[in-house]
């Protein structure tokens, strides 16, 4: 199945719907049974070099994202998996809800019910990621995945984890740098809610680091084993591509014109202002939504495009309004 809509009554009906498409998807394995784990609020599914894992509040708000190398075993936590990328809450014991927004998340994803959600995937194995477009409320969406880069050149590593923030306020503009979304390279909030996996020897001055991080405050910091990130910058609303500019390029249906642009990510030379292309997010596009509507599909060249908002689509002054920011994903047939 390359994709998959549907709705869900809560969070763990949510989570359980991903997993049982994830796992429809050649490779990827659960790691807990059930799946979530609905005693401590676990999800995790992993292939390869690449961990996606999760864990929420006996209330559910927020939703805490990880990324580890490899999966380690059923009773080990989200973010406590061999090699974790140091993204996302893990203190083991706890998931309130204020410890879950202080690290990578999907924030204010709530218990639902869901009007609807949207699973990507390309079962023909041209590239692996699984990526969620979930309507939280009505006419509000949130975006998270997991995956592996569109390569530019063959590099070791490219596997990337992401979540979604919208911080709070009705002053807050679409491009507004706290917020962060897909692999977001404007984000100054702390979270990180993107990290990529880099190990190979070629990416200039790496040295043994095993994650690069999207967004630009100030130190990387490390993975949970101490080992320094690296900057992987590009991503949504950002790199060369950004939506700040591209964003005034606006389409619609009738004149058959849509221009969307690819989610590019780089590597981030730590001692040189150089920079190395690592590759594009596969099958996912950033466009203006200003004349489409959340849902609606298009198609050009034989592909067919679902198209939402970041979050909200409107200009009003709301909290987690996204103006016309959208994003486009491919179904694969």
């Amino acid at each position: 199945m390359t994709n998959s809509t549907g709705t869900a009554p809560d969070l763990e009906g949510l989570l359980s719907s991903f997993d049982t498409f994830a796992t429809g998807t050649p490779g990827w394995t659960a790691g807990y049974s059930p799946n979530p784990d609905t005693t401590n609020r676990w999800l995790e599914l992993h292939k390869s070099n690449i961990s996606f894992s999760c864990r929420y509040d006996t209330t559910p708000l927020h939703l805490s994202i990880h990324h580890a190398i490899t999966f380690l075993n059923s009773s080990t936590a989200p973010g406590d998996h061999t090699n974790d990328s140091g993204n996302g809450y893990n203190t083991t014991g706890s998931t309130a809800n204020a410890n879950l927004l202080t690290e990578r998340c999907v924030r204010d994803i709530g218990d639902g019910p869901f009007p609807s959600y949207h699973f990507f995937a390309d079962t023909a194995g041209t590239y692996d990621y699984v990526h969620a477009a979930v309507q939280v409320t009505p006419g509000m969406y949130r975006h998270f995945g997991f995956g592996i880069l569109d390569k530019f050149n063959d590099f070791t590593g490219g596997e990337y984890v992401y979540g979604h923030y919208m911080n709070t306020g009705t002053s807050r503009a679409g491009v507004d740098p706290s917020h962060t979304t897909m692999l977001d390279g404007v984000s100054t909030q702390p979270v990180y809610d993107a990290t990529i996996r880099i190990a190979d020897a070629g990416l200039l001055n790496r040295g043994s680091s095993n994650f690069g991080i999207c967004g630009i405050p100030g130190a990387p910091g490390n993975d949970n084993d101490g080992t320094i990130r690296r900057r992987t910058p590009g991503g949504y609303r950002a790199g060369g591509l950004e939506m700040r500019a591209f964003g005034s390029t606006v389409g619609n249906s009738s004149s058959g014109f849509i221009s969307m642009a690819p989610i590019p990510v780089y590597y981030k030379d730590p001692s040189n202002p150089r920079f190395q292309l690592l590759g594009w997010q596969p099958d996912v596009r950033q466009f203006n939504i200003r004349n489409f509507e959340p849902g609606q599909e298009i198609t050009f060249d034989g592909d067919t495009w679902t198209l939402f908002p970041m979050s909200i689509k409107t200009t009003a002054l709301i909290e987690n309004r996204s103006q016309y920011l959208g994003i486009a994903y491919k179904k694969v047939a």
